[in-house]
């Protein structure tokens, strides 16, 4: 349980007041962030052109599409794809196409942007004219109904109406085209067949009225004419057949010129699109269709066959081909629906269903074809054994009778198309004609702006933390005891104004007015601040230490320069004289000394002189305006000062100022840039680490103990210089312990105020 409560202890939790003291530390970054995105956002909307949508409805309906059939071949295009399919068919190339040669001749074409030049004076050509209809028009469909909406965006609301409206327009004559596509072709096929036919009708009646005349022939038996009537209806059902199989030829082939419109690349192989099953199935309906024909032309005139039988037999075979006919096109829907003939465009999926099933019904027609060739060709066989002029007028009149048949057959195929040609309505339907808007959809001033705010505090605020984040620097003393270092105490940052000015206001205290190096003795010129009892709690830290060792020659040093360690032990030297205490401060820094200048005193006579034989050790004491404090000044700056510093005079130094002092402190050099400090380690009692919040590194602090464990220093434990109390966290115990002491000074200056005036 002690070791969980440990553990606890030693985890660093972060609050929501150190969250917001994060923030604060970086609340410029927040705000020159906020400031620059919003600046840009302002620049961005207030100088970008604006944009104006307009909106035209159109309503397509999914009920009374073409389904009239030529021949028993039906189109397939299920209601469940309609929608999908006109949205596709909007969002082509083709109806874009169309859209600008409208706008080309209509007569405001001289207002739209699309056909004035640019700021360089050049002009879109047809292709980018199509290119930006395209990028400028939205369809959206509503769910679950038959509406389309289709928007158009521009630089001007008379643009965008305009557009729009001619957008719908040129819609619905296309799709309009579209469906009246097959049935025109188709009736132009059977106007130009049954012109044909009646030519040949009007021959075959000459030819047998001549015939008759000349030959004087005028009626044949009734047997004969039985067998004419019969080949006459073979001949008719024949001549039907290949009609029919040259009318779904014709229709696939439009099919396919539909689908070669959307899709050029599977134009030539969609009727190479098949699987093996769909082959096997459409021999199967070949074969059936013929079985049939044959049945009923030839089986069926036997008088000895039972009707019955007869209408059983065919019912059967019905049966069979219906089945076949539904499997094929079941398959015929796989393929389409398959990778094979994958595409966007679901339309294209519906042609190509469709060429699957005239497919599979030209090969049925082929095989009825040749089934009734079989049953002509018998009875051509029965007719040869006619007598020569009786088989001429036979051979006549079944002639005349297959033209008149045919003829008729196709003269109600024609009106039957026609009837449904003029029974197709338009399917699209423009519910809501596009009007000018009002106002603009982009930029959206407000929203931008808002936006822009929104975003400008995010990223200050992600950079802040992220800043935050990558900072390796010391922040709280909890890292510090996590890498094995005692604290000491905690310095907070020294205000050098405010030092100043008090150093000013001091009166026989030995420091110069407004000089901002003498200013760091802040535990001399403002004893009550919370930075001086700051320095006291370091006293009293070391002081514990020492009843416990016996220690007074300390060493203060630092990992790496400018982290405050000569402004640290001159306040550590006045807190520990303010004791009564025999204090003495030694600069051994070599090469930058500055403790002379902290305390205005002169560098010459000091440690140098002694360490070379020069001076003797009282000759080189210098007091200060501090009771019960000396200094010891670095003296002349020598070439070698590593081999002084590790010299058997340095060790008689340390000794003697042990003896007449109570308590000596040595001011070293970073102990990372040279050798001094960790030599100077070795012949003292202890060494202090002073780190400097915010700036020092872990892995220079790692590197400093390193370097003192080497040389088996004893490392009495670190101090946390220079912490920013609005920077701060993780320690909330100095937080509350700062402002304690601020209150303290000041309630202490309140009450000698009080004390004057009386």
């Amino acid at each position: 349980m002690e070791n969980y409560l440990e553990l606890q202890e030693n985890e660093q939790q972060l609050s929501l007041q150190d969250y917001l003291r994060v923030l604060y530390a970086g609340r410029w970054w927040i705000l020159l962030t906020f400031l620059i995105v919003l600046l840009a956002t302002a620049y961005f909307t207030f100088t970008t052109k604006p944009v104006y949508q307009a909106k035209a409805v159109i309503l397509v309906e999914t009920q009374g599409l073409r389904e009239q059939a030529l021949f028993d071949v039906n189109y397939l295009n299920p209601q469940s794809t309609v929608i999908t399919n006109q949205i596709e068919i909007l969002k082509s190339r083709t109806l874009a196409e169309r859209v600008v040669l409208a706008m080309e001749s209509a007569s405001f074409r001289d207002s739209l942007a699309i056909f004035r030049p640019n700021s360089r004076g050049s002009y879109m050509i047809f292709r980018e004219q199509v290119d930006w209809v395209m990028e400028h028009l939205a369809i959206v469909p509503k769910p679950e109904t038959d509406i389309i909406e289709i928007t158009f965006s521009a630089g001007s609301p008379f643009e965008a109406a305009q557009i729009a409206n001619i957008t719908a327009d040129t819609f619905r004559e296309l799709n309009r085209e579209y469906n009246l596509t097959e049935f025109r072709d188709l009736r132009h096929f059977l106007e130009f067949q049954l012109k044909k036919k009646n030519e040949e009708l009007r021959k075959s009646e000459d030819i047998l009225r001549v015939y008759r005349e000349d030959e004087n022939l005028v009626s044949l038996s009734d047997r004969t004419k039985e067998l004419i009537r019969r080949v006459a209806e073979s001949q008719g059902e024949l001549e039907a057949t290949m009609i029919s199989l040259e009318a779904a030829q014709e229709t696939k082939r439009n099919l396919e010129k539909q689908l070669d419109e959307r899709r050029q690349s599977l134009a030539s192989e969609v009727t190479q699109i098949s699987s093996p099953l769909l082959l096997e199935l459409q021999q199967e309906y070949a074969r059936l269709v013929n079985d049939k024909v044959k049945y009923e032309s030839l089986i069926a005139q036997e008088e000895s066959l039972d009707p019955k039988v007869y209408e059983v037999e065919l019912k059967r075979m019905n049966s069979k081909i219906d089945a076949v006919q539904q499997r094929l096109e079941e398959e015929g829907q796989r393929i389409a629906n398959s990778s094979m003939v994958s595409d966007p465009l679901l339309i294209a999926q519906n042609l190509i269903t469709g060429i699957l099933e005239i497919e599979s019904e030209i090969k049925g027609s082929s095989a009825r074809v040749n089934a009734l060739r079989e049953v002509v060709e018998q009875y051509e066989k029965e007719l040869a054994l006619l007598p020569g002029q009786g088989l001429e007028l036979v051979r006549m009149e079944r002639q005349v009778q297959v033209d008149e048949n045919t003829y008729i057959l196709l003269t109600q195929k024609l009106e039957e198309t026609k009837i449904a040609e003029a029974g197709q309505k338009e399917i699209v339907r423009v519910i809501d004609q596009a009007i000018e808007p009002e106002y603009p959809v982009s930029p959206r001033k407000t929203l931008n702006l808002l936006l822009g705010a929104l975003i400008g505090l995010g990223l200050g605020i992600g950079l802040t933390f992220l800043i935050e984040f990558f900072d390796d620097s010391i922040k709280n003393p909890d890292v510090l005891e996590k890498m094995g270092l005692s604290i000491l105490a905690i310095i907070p940052e020294i205000s050098q104004k405010e030092i100043t000015g008090k150093a000013a206001m001091s009166n026989g205290n030995g420091a110069k007015e407004n000089d901002p190096t003498q200013a760091r003795l802040v535990a001399h010129l403002d004893p009550k601040s919370p930075i001086s009892e700051a320095y006291r709690t370091l006293r009293t830290n070391i002081q514990f230490q020492n009843m416990k060792n016996k220690q007074s020659t300390i060493m203060v040093t630092s990992s790496t320069p400018k982290e405050g360690k000569s402004t640290t032990i001159a306040n550590l030297a006045i807190t520990m004289s303010q004791m009564g205490s025999r204090v003495l401060l030694v600069d051994t820094d070599l090469r930058r000394p500055v403790v002379h200048s902290i305390f205005n005193l002169q560098k010459d006579k000091g440690l140098t002189n002694f360490l070379v034989g020069k001076m003797s050790f009282h000759d080189v004491v210098k007091p200060t305006f501090v009771d019960n404090l000396s200094i010891v000044t670095s003296g002349p700056l020598p070439p070698n000062p590593s081999e002084l510093i590790s010299s058997d005079m340095m060790d008689r130094f340390v000794q003697e100022s042990g003896d007449n002092f109570d308590i000596v402190l040595f001011d070293s050099p970073p102990i990372i840039a040279v050798t001094d400090a960790a030599i100077l380690s070795t012949k003292v009692d202890g060494a202090i680490l002073v780190v400097k919040a915010h700036q020092t590194q872990k892995n220079a602090i790692a590197r400093a103990k390193n370097l003192l464990d080497k040389v088996n220093a004893n490392i009495v434990g670190c101090l946390l210089n220079s912490v920013n109390v609005e920077k701060a966290y993780g320690s909330n115990y100095y937080y509350y312990y700062y402002h304690y002491y601020s209150y303290y000074g000041h309630d202490l200056k309140r009450r000698k105020k009080s004390n004057a005036v009386q």
